[in-house]
């Protein structure tokens, strides 16, 4: 088995709340020239605080 191949059926049978990690990693690691490496890495963590209703009533007025 290929390497790719090996990587697409990890991916495949990845769950989905870690999708966006794997993501955030393949992008990091394909684009490592790229100054927004930092913030493809930070966008899954940060996201669970962001889409907390708490966050969403702080910010509603605003």
């Amino acid at each position: 088995m290929s390497k790719q191949q090996l990587i697409e059926n990890l991916v495949a049978t990845a769950p989905e709340n870690k999708l966006d990690i794997i993501l955030a990693f393949i992008q990091f690691v394909l684009y490592n020239n790229c100054e927004a490496n930092s913030s493809f890495l930070s966008e899954p963590s940060l996201s669970k605080d962001w889409l907390r209703e708490e966050e969403e009533t702080a910010w509603r007025d605003l």
